[in-house]
């Protein structure tokens, strides 16, 4: 009998220490995912920060760029743009297919892509292997339009059809002119 009673006892212990361990357990979880969303929180913030900083900079770098080049140009939807020929055909639009010749440079002068000057047609509305800034900078211009156009890197990455990759922070130069328009 003596030993049922120190078992019981004993059983009653165990159990006690267990549902305190396992709550005093999820008190401790909750105070430590709390403190993960917090942490994350404070590294998202600096990586925003961080990021500020960045696009900042490239700008400064991008008008300077482009005053000691006496460039006048007027900056559409994040992107750098000088209509440097008018042209005289159709106005591209959301829904145009737009064929271009054009030569690419990073901000650095070296020259980006295939040594003679290159030839692409795409969809304004989207295409993997154009920079997205150059969808928004050819809108509104004509078939036969020539222009200047310079693209942050937060607009410019894009990986070519050879495999060679824009690394995410180049800003790219074009130079293209608006072969055709449809």
């Amino acid at each position: 009998m003596e030993k049922i009673f120190y078992m019981t006892i004993l059983l009653f212990m165990i159990v006690g220490c267990s549902k305190t361990y396992n709550e005093d357990f999820a008190v401790g979880q909750n105070q430590q995912e709390s403190l993960a969303k917090e942490q994350y929180k404070n590294i998202e913030k600096s990586f925003t920060k961080a990021n500020e900083i960045i696009n900042l900079k490239e700008k400064e770098n991008i008008l300077s760029y482009i005053e000691r080049r006496g460039w006048n140009m007027e900056e559409k939807h994040g992107v750098y743009i000088q209509v440097t020929k008018q042209g005289d055909g159709k106005i591209i639009t959301d829904s145009s297919i737009v064929s271009i010749s054009y030569d690419c440079y990073l901000l650095n002068g070296q020259r980006y892509g295939y040594p003679d000057t290159q030839q692409d047609t795409f969809n304004v509305q989207g295409d993997t292997n154009i920079p997205f800034g150059l969808f928004s900078a050819v809108k509104n211009l004509k078939k036969n339009s020539q222009a200047r156009i310079i693209i942050p890197s937060n607009l410019s990455f894009i990986i070519s059809d050879d495999g060679e990759k824009v690394s995410s922070d180049n800003t790219l130069i074009y130079v293209i002119e608006i072969k055709d328009v449809k």
